[in-house]
């Protein structure tokens, strides 16, 4: 597990890999519908940070965008490359590089999107700024984040509570904010966009591989994780109690709500 993006805990690497798909199956039709909403569409421009597998930025280059996704992990971006070109989408390209310094020419672009990338930067307000500079005038600013501490079990369990304790505990250890989409419309104001939408959903499941999503990701993170245990058994009881939970049909998993955000950059 390689250490990427400040302090990001989840795999950067192939074994990342599945949990991204799973990531992109539970979240891409939201995401499409917020950008539709926001006027993506043929001819605009749009570069997506932390594309992970690039599933959005091909999306959008289906749609008829040129789209360029930036990802610091090399496996990601190689098989986001590979999927393109398989698919045999040419208004796409992919390349390595961080938010902080991606190389991506400054008001370029129509459109600016990220989702799960901000709650794992040290420096989040710094990267919007980035992120917003990228922008032509009128340009928008498209974000998603969730809040974790909002991950819950009905009814509840000790294992789901003591999992999000455990990832909020180890997220102030490392200078994170896993709670930051709570306040993505309160940011942008403070670098002087133009908030036009400021929402959230939560997914809910009683069954199926989408209800372990979490599940899946605090496995992940175990090596980071065991700084909050007294001993690794500790942890692998939560996980493994975790993991009940998510095969039990007499309980639902409520994932963390995400926040979406539309902001503008003024003309």
């Amino acid at each position: 597990m390689e250490q990427l993006r400040d302090n990001y805990i989840l795999s950067s690497g192939q074994d990342g890999h599945e949990r991204l798909r799973l990531l992109c199956a539970l979240h891409d039709p939201f995401s499409r519908r917020l950008l539709l909403d926001a006027g993506l569409g043929p001819g605009k421009t749009f570069a997506e940070f932390g594309c992970g597998l690039g599933c959005v930025s091909r999306w959008a280059a289906i749609r008829g965008a040129r789209a360029t996704g930036v990802d610091l992990s090399h496996d990601h971006v190689s098989e986001a490359s590979r999927l393109a070109c398989e698919a045999g989408i040419e208004q796409v390209e992919f390349r390595q590089g961080s938010i902080h310094d991606s190389d991506l020419p400054q008001g370029a672009f129509d459109f600016a999107y990220c989702r799960f990338l901000l709650s794992h930067l040290s420096r989040p307000v710094a990267a919007m700024r980035t992120m917003a500079a990228c922008l032509k005038p009128g340009g928008g600013l498209v974000c998603e984040e969730p809040d974790l501490k909002t991950i819950y079990s009905e009814p509840p369990s000790s294992a789901y509570e003591e999992a999000v304790q455990r990832i909020l505990q180890l997220a102030d250890s490392l200078a994170l904010d896993f709670r930051f989409g709570t306040k993505l419309a309160l940011n942008a104001l403070s670098i002087g966009l133009e908030v036009q939408r400021a929402d959230a959903y939560q997914r809910h499941f009683l069954g199926g591989k989408e209800k372990g999503y979490w599940t899946w990701s605090f496995a992940e993170a175990r090596p980071s994780l065991l700084q909050t245990c007294s001993s690794p058994a500790e942890l692998d009881k939560c996980l493994s109690d975790l993991r009940k939970v998510d095969l039990d049909p007499k309980f639902m998993v409520g994932h963390a709500r995400m926040h979406q955000l539309i902001a503008r950059k003024p003309s």
